[in-house]
Order: C-alpha cells, then structure tokens, then sequence
C-alpha cells in the first residue's frame, strides 16, 4: 500500500467514520470595543474558519481497530483530511444530486464585494437555497478548500447561470472565475484540534466514546 498522502480525502477518513454527533459551525473573528458613550463597535480581526467535532457512535472492536490508526496519523504534523456536513451532503431542493446529474458547474464571476459571485453550468432551472453548502479550490502550493454558505436563494436561468448570490464566510482572495464548484459533498481541508482526539473505550467487544475535534485550515 502506498504511503498516504494530504489531505485525506473523503472516502479515505471522513466517510469511515460511524457518525454519532456531529458540529459544524463558522466561528468570529471579531475585536469588539465598547466607547464611553456606550456605542458597541466591532471590527474583523482575520478569516472566519469553520470547525467542528464528531462523537463516533458505539463500535465493534474490529470497526474501532479500522479507523483508530488513522486517527493516529492525523495527530502528527503537516496531516489534514477532508470535511463535509453530514446533514448537508447536497442541496436541499435536490437531495439526491439527480437534478445536477452530471453537470459541472464552475464560478461564473465573483462579486467586487467579495460576499458575492455567480455561477455557470447548471441545469436550466436549477434551484439553490438558502442554508446551502457549496465548495471550489483556489491557489497552489499549497491548494486552498474554500467552504461557502449561501445566503439567499437564487434560481438559474435557461443556459444554467445564476445572477449574483451572497455566500458566507466573504470570498478570500485568490479565488476565480472558472473554478470547478462542488454542491455534493462541499468540503473544506481540516486539521485535529491538539490534544483533543480520542481513540475511544473497549468494553468486552464493543469501544465508545471516541471523538475528534477539528479546525479548517487553509493551509
């Protein structure tokens, strides 16, 4: 077998697990002052990243001795590994991905804001909702995982593009147009929260109580 190699991709790490609960949340990064006159003012400080943990549920003691190795391997450093939201595998108003099928759809432009861009390669029609998650790479050395929420629904046109559609967290720079957009399985590259992993508790046949905590990095 072939040394591995970073990041782990979804089928290698992420989809072996025996989700039990799971978070993933965009955390702040935000400096908030308050002046004497009681005004609250805030001000970005840098990039928001999302993060996230997973309880895995109970176990075999065969299943746990599958997955505990790798575990291992991404507690040392210069390892990551693919995320995706179990609860947000595909867009809301097409489930399965048979409307998407097999189109490719790219960014079509991004808006001067940064909080906006538009896309290409749809199906005629094709709905995009609120809450839905979708992905893109950008830069090399190293290749960066952007993970993007969309804000407002938007529905695209006949040659398969959308208009303009707030996403969040904003676009970072490097970002472009023509990139590939994932809208099944929209990831983002994560590193394991220090200290934070747990390979979990053997009882007779059965382990519990693993988890990981994991922070993305655009790294």
């Amino acid at each position: 077998m072939a040394v591995l190699t970073f990041p782990l991709t979804l089928p290698q790490f992420w989809h072996l697990l025996p989700a039990g609960k799971a978070t993933l949340d965009m955390g702040e990064a935000l400096d908030v002052a308050q002046t004497s006159g009681g005004e609250v003012l805030t001000a970005d400080l840098g990039t928001s990243l999302w993060s996230g943990s997973i309880d895995l549920g109970k176990m075999t003691n065969d299943e746990a001795a599958s997955i505990r190795p790798l575990i291992n391997v991404l507690r040392r450093a210069g390892t990551s590994f693919l995320v995706s939201d179990y609860a947000r595998a595909y867009p809301r108003l097409d489930p399965q991905g048979l409307f998407l099928g097999a189109a490719v759809p790219t960014i079509l432009a991004i808006g001067g804001s940064y909080r906006e861009m538009s896309l290409q390669g749809l199906p005629g029609g094709y709905p995009i909702s609120r809450g839905d998650l979708l992905s893109f790479t950008y830069g090399t050395n190293p290749v960066r995982y952007a993970l993007h929420e969309v804000v407002s629904p938007i529905v695209a046109n006949g040659a398969g593009q959308t208009g303009l559609v707030e996403v969040s967290p904003p676009i970072r720079p490097g970002a472009a147009a023509g990139a590939a957009v994932q809208l099944i399985y929209p990831r983002c590259k994560a590193r394991l929260q220090p200290g934070t992993a747990k390979t979990g508790t053997i009882a007779h046949t059965i382990t519990s109580d693993a988890s990981i905590s994991w922070t993305q990095t655009l790294r």
